[in-house]
């Protein structure tokens, strides 16, 4: 965002040359920005003046609720760092400009989803003191949490083992009764073949025993004979 010098200071300058000397301070911040809960934020703050930056420079940043039109300090510079006693910034917000590059930049740490809303940056730089204040409209967003991820990854992990035990159960089974029906069809092969031997075997003992007669009557007739 950028702040314009308001018209009725340019009309003044022409009626009265001797205010020419004040002009506006041109505030330039980053915007609408978003950041994860916990994290810490550098709110960009920059300027340009027609002056030259002085120890009367000052820089004071406000903190507006969307749900409040009320204002609440956050950081104040002149001269050196000056940070909320109180708060809920307490703690939390350090100085991360340097005034004399023309930048009044603030760092806020262990971001809160209470911290939502709009982050105003006011530059005063004497004789330059009017201008329109930069803003900045920080979005804090919920970041999943350690213990969360380790619940996650928990189910995942018993869903994945889960899975993996039916896999191996369901193959296990297959396998058994594949052996199973090839054990019960060896079995029977086996009791064919040997009611087949067994079949075999007595039909040439009963070859036998039908020859047996004939070949004694034989070996009497030649008894006889002889």
């Amino acid at each position: 965002m950028c702040s314009q010098s308001p018209l009725w200071l340019l009309a003044l300058a022409v009626i009265f040359p001797g205010i020419s000397d004040v002009a506006a301070v041109d505030i330039y911040t980053s915007g609408n920005i978003e950041a994860r809960n916990g994290t810490e934020k550098r709110l960009k703050c920059t300027f340009q003046s027609s002056s030259p930056v002085s120890k009367r420079t000052t820089v004071t940043w406000h903190f507006r609720h969307p749900e409040s039109s009320n204002e609440e300090s956050v950081f104040y510079y002149h001269e050196e760092p000056f940070p909320p006693s109180g708060g809920r910034f307490k703690d939390r917000v350090s100085w991360s400009g340097n005034i004399w590059k023309k930048d009044g930049s603030i760092t806020i740490s262990n971001l809160q989803l209470t911290d939502n809303g709009t982050f105003v940056c006011s530059v005063k730089n004497p004789p330059d003191v009017h201008g329109i204040a930069g803003e900045i409209k920080l979005s804090v967003v919920h970041k999943v949490t350690y213990s969360e991820m380790t619940i996650l990854g928990i189910v995942i992990g018993c869903a994945t083992g889960l899975v993996v035990l039916i896999v191996i159960a369901v193959v296990a089974v297959q396998f058994v009764r594949k052996n199973r029906e090839q054990q019960e069809q060896e079995e029977v092969e086996y009791e064919e073949d040997k009611e087949l031997n067994y079949e075999h075997q007595n039909g040439v003992e009963l070859q036998k025993s039908d020859h047996e007669p004939e070949l004694l009557t034989e070996g009497l007739e030649t008894a006889a004979v002889s």
